[in-house]
């Protein structure tokens, strides 16, 4: 340990108890953390990289989990640690950023009550003055404004921030983000990291971050840790890990990583293709609200086509998607599917309104399939639900019905008689899948079905996904702020910003010539591994303006792009 190592895990060993067994999450972990250096700590899903993280926060320290090993804070065993320096170490010395701000934070406490919340059980000084200088200092937009605001009337991206400045709040010496940018779309996510490498250049900090994202991890830690099934694979700095890795598993990771450059990408092409689903000058605008949250949008997707929706948070893609479901309307404009028949049905009402063939025909796969499954029924009965209300199957044939599905995604029989509680979250996004696959439908919609993912993962489901489509003919509607993953499934790409298309096109064509300057600002913010900085660190002070009369025009080869570029600012 040198003397600028502020915390150090040896041979730590954690375990769970599961029914009648013991399971195993860590086992002889070690690492150490330094003043102005970042870990980070990746793996797939379940391979113990957040219980290891939250152990420096003095997490598990009953001892009836933690087997074996010492983890050391300043040279203080945080397992033997007393109330009170416990309650000085958790957000005094070490602070925590949580996946999701949005659950973090309070949701009936305006940001100053929670800044102040922060700042008052450490004894530390709470006036405004300090609330909007932490506000500032993560770069918070209009900071005297802020304080006096609920969480729900903030960005993804600006939670995000805000969750930072309680972190950073108490002048810890060492701060843990636990896969802080997963819900964010790629512009907000550079800002968000660009702003965590400033802060600890400027406040000394060391930095711990677990991440499925080894982009992120490449571009800004300097060492990492790589762990399967609770044991160190791979550990080192972070480039040459990332660039010479010694093991199979991390070369597995890093192939497995999304990327906008330099991979093929797979042309299907159907001249003779069917229209499936028509929108026309679309328009939408929630309940009360003063301005439309999407604008004029256009598109039409094929039989057996995946078309992609991809843009910033706030940008108007996942409300289209709610739309085409029913779950929100359409203001004005046409929105159309046709079934295999020939027949037209309008998409324009609630889906509690739709005829039940038009509401079995468009199927939504949730983002979250966490909060998409009841917890209390077993995988078998979520499955036969839509087989039972869309009577695809008798009471007789339900059983093998749901056994075929669950085969079909990947999962097997067995499934069946699970509840959510006892799956990964690759394995509940396929139950997601297969109970929209009950229903047989035309039009599948997949709302950023694998942004929670680690990318061993999210692969599998995207190829799944693919599989899927090319096995029943589906035509697919993919909602994501990734241009990366899309790249691998999409025939073709809709880009959206502030609730209006400004580009359209094949996706070999929009990936290799972007037209609109907004496109390009999507593939530029792209962190990939390999990468060793952060582009466009200056991200959180771009902004993009529109010209909401600017039309969009063809300019060939199926490429549509808005005619506003010289109205396209940056400030």
């Amino acid at each position: 340990m040198t003397s600028s190592t502020v915390a150090a895990v040896r041979g730590l060993c954690v375990s769970y108890d599961a029914g009648d067994q013991r399971v195993t999450v860590a086992e002889d972990i070690d690492f150490e953390l330094t003043r102005g250096r970042t870990l980070g700590l990746v793996g797939e899903s379940g391979s113990g990289k957040s219980t290891v993280a939250r152990t420096l926060l003095g997490h598990l320290r009953d001892g009836s989990r933690v087997d074996a090993g010492t983890v050391t804070v300043f040279e203080d065993d945080v397992f033997a640690l007393a109330s009170a320096p416990l309650r000085q170490l958790r957000g005094g010395t070490v602070a925590l950023v949580a996946q999701n701000a949005g659950h973090a934070l309070t949701p009936s406490m305006r940001i100053g009550a929670q800044l102040r919340e922060t700042l008052d059980a450490h004894g530390l000084p709470s006036g405004d003055d300090r609330l909007v200088e932490l506000l500032d200092l993560v770069r918070l937009p209009s900071p005297n404004a802020l304080i006096d605001r609920y969480p729900h009337e903030l960005s993804g991206g600006q939670q995000q921030r805000v969750a930072i400045a309680m972190a950073v709040a108490t002048d810890p010496k060492i701060l843990v983000l636990d896969e802080p940018t997963t819900a964010l779309d790629v512009i907000t996510q550079a800002a968000v990291l660009a702003l965590v490498n400033e802060l600890r250049e400027r406040l000394g900090m060391a930095v711990l971050i677990v991440s499925h994202d080894l982009g992120v991890v490449s571009a800004v830690a300097d060492d990492v840790l790589v762990m399967r099934l609770g044991r160190e694979v791979e550990h080192g700095p972070t480039q040459e890990v990332l660039s010479r890795p010694r093991e199979d598993y991390t070369r597995e990771l890093i192939a497995a990583a999304p990327r906008v450059h330099g991979v093929d990408i797979l042309v299907r092409e159907d001249p003779d293709a069917d229209v499936v689903v028509r929108c026309r000058d679309v328009d939408i605008r929630y309940p009360r609200a003063p301005k439309l949250a999407v604008s004029g949008f256009d598109v039409e997707i094929l039989r057996g086509e995946t078309v992609a929706v991809v843009g910033e948070s706030g940008s108007g893609k996942s409300t289209v998607a709610s739309a085409l479901a029913g779950l929100a309307d359409v203001e004005r404009g046409e929105a159309a599917l046709w079934s295999s028949d020939g027949a037209r049905h309008d998409l324009l009402g609630a889906a509690a309104r739709r005829p039940v063939d038009v509401r079995r025909s468009v199927q939504l796969i949730f983002q979250n399939a966490d909060l998409a499954l009841n917890p209390r029924r077993t995988i078998g009965d979520a499955i036969a639900r839509p087989l039972k209300v869309f009577g695809r199957a008798s009471r007789a044939e339900m059983p093998a019905a749901v056994d075929r599905l669950l085969t079909e995604v990947g999962l097997g029989p067995e499934f069946a008689r699970r509840v959510p509680a006892q799956l990964s979250g690759g394995q509940r996004q396929r139950v997601g899948i297969a109970r929209a696959l009950a229903a047989e439908p035309t039009l599948l919609i997949a709302d950023e079905i694998t942004t929670a993912l680690d990318v061993s993962v999210q692969a599998e489901v995207l190829a799944l996904l693919d599989h899927l489509r090319a096995n029943r003919g589906l035509s697919c509607l993919f909602i994501s702020h990734d241009l990366a993953v899309v790249r691998s499934v999409a025939d073709r790409i809709v880009v959206m910003k502030d609730g209006r298309i400004v580009e359209s096109a094949p996706t070999a064509v929009l990936f290799e010539q972007p037209r609109h300057p907004y496109t390009r600002s999507l593939l530029e913010a792209v962190v990939e591994p390999g990468h060793t900085e952060l582009p466009g660190s200056d991200a959180d002070h771009r902004a993009t303006t529109l010209d909401p009369d600017a039309p969009l025009v063809d300019v060939g080869n199926g490429h549509r792009v808005r005619d506003d570029e010289g109205a396209l600012t940056t400030r």
